[in-house]
């Protein structure tokens, strides 16, 4: 028991090790996925960048600055450069700055817009709300004099809308404006669009479908853009852009856009995770499945054959035991007999007899134990056959209540000196397929079982009939009988009644399993019932016989 109990804590600790084991390599597959992931995400958001950057934003911003209108000379005589809607930008007039390959930048743009800083005066095609427009003005001053310094071609000012991001783009116009008579140049005018972040899905799409995110050279080609689940976030927390029909998660890393291209994206982010399904082509033996629900069913059968091992071992030693109480019967069993048959023999012997009578009665109970010798061997045979499964009977057609009555006459000497009565009442056809021995056996046993276990003085009735094709045989005793719970458990081997396990009732144990094993090798059944009268009634019910073939051909030849 103990090396089962030592066999399964090492099975228990080795599913734990190959788990853990199996743990490590998956996160270390996950990371290096997790590193990939980062590394297509890096490229995408500088391919991008580049592209709505330079191929967008700066191409659609140089058109604005070409496109817008100058000051009228009036304006700028006074020096007030007040602004004018007829100023700014148009639509028309920016698409006429644009070629064929470059006009579909004009979609960047919900609207365009110019900035007097000298002023403050803000304008644009359509009308923003009073409080973003006097909060873009405030941030257009704030950068004006850097923009004009010539620090960079554009910059890009983001404001938050009652939770919306918005995106402004601004470049100065080419020269600045001098006063008459003036030395210095005042700052120059900021024009620009806002940009439609709405507009970006189809930029990005066409970084997807220009070349693969990740080098050939580390995925043999063999993982492409559709492998990616990429999603692109603003500021306010919104989804501009969303590819891949994976969620994120998983093997994925989040990568902010950051100031590229003046800050174009800056303040969005890109969220990217790589299809477990890539693992092979960019791993060595790709993902590892987890063997987690492999190792439980293992560690289960593991247990369940410790726990079969510690039942058989406790079955074993219980068989043991009833070996050798069944060894400890028999011997019982068997002395007794043998006292009684060794001491009338050496009376005899000794002629200490003083008449007749007594000699014939010594020599009546050396009949009647040499019989219940004989048939105490015969129930161990029996027993012992159907143990190996050497029990074979044969089975023929044969009168039985002839048989009944031949065994009853036979066992009245053994009921007399118990003090009980045997009495028979035999009905109808009794003709039936068995084996005479089996049957006497069978019968021998019931009777023994009925003188056993019932009072002294006892009647004891043996009745057989045939009905519905059966012929039943019932031995009823008037004993205390059998209780309802128990009737099935007694014709188990070595089986007694719990009332029976310290009365001075002596028994090997196999009387009723010999005589259950002999009845359904005959085909047929046998149970116990209450009897009317009080005690057991024993009920054995074997296939009754068919007309004999004589008795057939003779009512032919009728």
């Amino acid at each position: 028991m103990l090396l089962l109990v030592a066999g399964l804590v090492l099975a228990a600790v080795l599913a734990w090790q190959a788990a853990d084991a199996a743990r490590s390599h998956q996160a270390a597959t996950a990371a290096v996925l997790r590193d990939y992931a980062g590394l297509a995400g890096a490229e995408f958001v500088r391919r991008s960048s580049a592209l709505v950057g330079y191929e967008g934003c700066f191409r659609l911003v140089t058109a604005i600055r070409q496109a817008t209108p100058p000051l009228s000379a009036a304006s700028t005589a006074a020096g007030d450069q007040v602004l004018s809607p007829d100023q700014v930008a148009t639509r028309d007039q920016v698409a006429t700055r644009l070629d064929v390959n470059t006009r579909r930048a004009l979609d960047l743009a919900t609207r365009y817009l110019r900035f007097t800083p000298a002023s403050g005066r803000l304008e644009a095609t359509d009308r923003l709300p009073e409080a973003l427009s006097q909060e873009l003005a405030r941030r257009l001053g704030e950068v004006s004099g850097r923009i004009a310094s010539g620090r960079g071609a554009f910059t890009t000012i983001r404001v938050n809308d009652a939770g919306t991001a918005r995106a402004f783009v601004v470049a100065p116009i080419e020269a600045a404006i001098t006063p008459p008579g003036g030395s210095k140049g005042a700052p120059a005018d900021l024009v620009g669009f806002e940009l439609n972040l709405d507009a970006l899905a189809p930029w990005f799409r066409q970084v997807l479908e220009r070349a693969p995110l990740l080098p050939p050279s580390i995925s043999h080609g063999k993982v492409g853009n559709d492998r990616l689940a990429l999603e692109v976030v603003d500021a306010a927390g919104r989804t501009r852009f969303r590819s891949g029909a994976m969620t994120y998660g998983g093997f994925g890393e989040e990568i902010p856009f950051g100031d590229a291209y003046d800050g174009v994206f800056e303040g969005m982010r890109l969220r990217v995770s790589l299809n477990a399904a890539a693992a092979p082509a960019l791993v060595i033996g790709g993902l590892p499945r987890s063997r987690l629900p492999q190792l439980l069913v293992l560690l289960v059968i593991a247990a369940g054959l410790t726990a079969a091992g510690l039942v058989l071992l406790r079955r074993e030693r219980a068989v043991a035991a009833m070996r050798s109480e069944f060894v400890s019967r028999v011997s019982h069993e068997l002395r007794t007999p043998l006292t009684q048959i060794r001491m009338f023999s050496e009376t005899l012997l000794l002629d200490r007899v003083r008449t007749d009578d007594e000699r014939r009665r010594g020599l009546q109970v050396i009949d009647d134990e040499a019989r219940r010798l004989g048939h105490l061997v015969e129930n161990v045979l029996q027993f012992a056959r159907g143990e190996r499964g050497a029990l074979r009977l044969d089975l023929q057609r044969r009168d039985l209540g002839a048989l009944i009555r031949e065994t009853v006459e036979g066992f009245e000497p053994m009921a007399r000196r118990a003090g009980a009565a045997v009495e028979s009442r035999l009905d109808g056809d009794l003709t039936a397929r068995l084996d005479a021995g089996a049957l006497r056996q069978v019968l021998l046993n019931l009777l023994d079982n009925a003188v056993k276990y019932g009072p002294e003085g006892q009647r004891i009735r043996v009745e057989a009939e045939r009905l519905d094709g059966f012929c039943r045989i019932r031995v009823e005793d008037q004993g205390p009988g059998v209780p309802p719970g128990e009737r099935e458990r007694i014709w188990a081997p070595f089986q007694r009644l719990q009332r029976d396990e310290t009365a001075a009732v002596a028994g090997t144990g196999i009387g009723l399993s010999v005589v259950r094993e002999l009845t359904v090798l005959q085909g047929g059944r046998c149970w116990v019932e209450e009897c009317p009268e009080g005690g057991a009634r024993f009920v054995v019910e074997l296939p009754a016989a068919g007309p004999a073939p004589s008795d057939e051909r003779a009512r032919a030849d009728t």
